[in-house]
Formats: structure tokens, C-alpha cells, sequence
């Protein structure tokens, strides 16, 4: 639940040297004004994935544009979590088990915001090699956490080959992958992971 906060995933990951979207954290309706009329295109997201319901099924609330014409005092009543929208070629999800690391670029239909809003059956997934220095920057991101696995979101600014281009959008700690091409491969690398453990002293 630690790693879920998503200001703190944002912050770490700017201290490793990951590039993140310009992020207003605030209750202030003018800062949040100011925020949305310097970057123009201005998403919200909530801090951490919402707690399940009655029917025990977890609740989402999914990326979405916001109009600043809607700001009002009704924002002072808590911290909002704002980005600009970056302007993207592609989406990655990116599962990391241990030293191995997994990553396929997603293709939705209509290109909308945030892909997990749709059918999943839909979607278009392409194998896309990391760059090393990505690689190395979530190892070190999940060892800032004490985590050995996390399925990370990035949006492409540009070629997949130059880590610049890679922009964080966030760690899901407890991320499903079975539906990835590679679940596979991804579910070996979990039970090398968990064999090593049983086997330790």
C-alpha cells in the first residue's frame, strides 16, 4: 500500500532521474487554474487505486481530462492530483519480476487517454525493447521500495530506443499481467523468484 501513493512513485522516480509530467499536487483553486492554463490539456488522477466494494470488486477511477472552467471551491475540500497531458506516440506497460523485465507497447482503438478504459480484447500489443538505462532506473525505483515486482505505465514522447522519450505515469505494485502476451515468461520468472526464496537459508 506504501508504494501505491502515487506522489510519492512520482517523487522517487524524479529523484532516480525518470522523467515524470509536470504534477500539481494542491486544494487551491487558483494554483490549479494557473497549472491548467500554463500546460493547457491538464488530466486528474487519484492518489491510489480505490478500495473494493460491497460486491468486492476494486474500484477505479481512470485518467481523464479535466476543464479548468470547472475549477471551484468545491476543489478546497482536498488535495487533487493534477499532470499535464504528454503529448505521446505510445503507451508501454512494463512488467518488472526480478532482474527481468517485460515490455509491450499497447495500441487502443480511437488512441484514447488511458487504454485500461476500454476492451481489453481490443488491444494491440508489440514487444518494444527497453533502453539499459531505463532498465537500470526501475531496479534501483524497486529497490527504493523494497519491491521485487511492479507493473509500470509509461507514455512515449518519441523512438522507443532513446530513454528520453520514456515518460512515468506510475507503479502499480500489485499489477495483473495474465492477460500480457508474455504472462508466460512472466509467470516462470515469479516462480524462479519464489524457488530462490523456499531454497534460501
Amino acid at each position: 500500500m506504501r508504494a501505491e501513493f502515487k506522489p510519492a512513485q512520482l517523487r522517487l522516480a524524479a529523484q532516480l532521474g525518470l522523467t515524470i509530467p509536470p504534477t500539481l499536487v494542491t486544494n487551491d483553486v487558483e494554483d490549479a487554474r494557473k497549472f491548467a492554463a500554463e500546460h493547457g490539456h491538464v488530466i486528474y488522477k487519484p492518489f491510489r487505486g480505490l478500495p473494493a466494494g460491497e460486491d468486492g470488486h476494486a474500484g477505479a477511477i481512470w485518467a481523464q481530462r479535466v476543464d479548468a472552467d470547472t475549477f471551484d471551491d468545491s476543489l478546497t475540500v482536498m488535495p487533487h492530483l493534477f499532470q499535464a497531458e504528454v503529448p505521446k506516440t505510445g503507451d508501454v506497460r512494463l512488467t518488472v519480476v526480478g532482474e527481468q523485465v517485460f515490455a509491450s507497447r499497447i495500441e487502443a482503438p480511437g488512441g484514447v487517454l488511458d487504454w485500461r478504459r476500454g476492451d481489453w480484447n481490443d488491444l494491440v500489443h508489440t514487444p518494444v525493447e527497453v533502453p539499459g538505462l531505463v532498465k537500470a532506473l526501475l531496479h534501483s525505483y524497486l529497490s527504493g521500495l523494497d519491491l521485487v515486482f511492479g507493473c509500470f505505465d509509461f507514455a512515449l514522447t518519441g523512438p522507443a530506443a532513446e530513454a528520453a522519450s520514456w515518460v512515468f505515469i506510475e507503479c502499480n505494485p500489485n499489477g495483473q499481467w495474465g492477460w500480457l502476451p508474455d504472462a508466460p515468461a512472466i509467470t516462470t520468472a515469479f516462480a524462479d523468484i519464489l524457488t530462490r526464496k523456499e531454497a534460501a537459508p
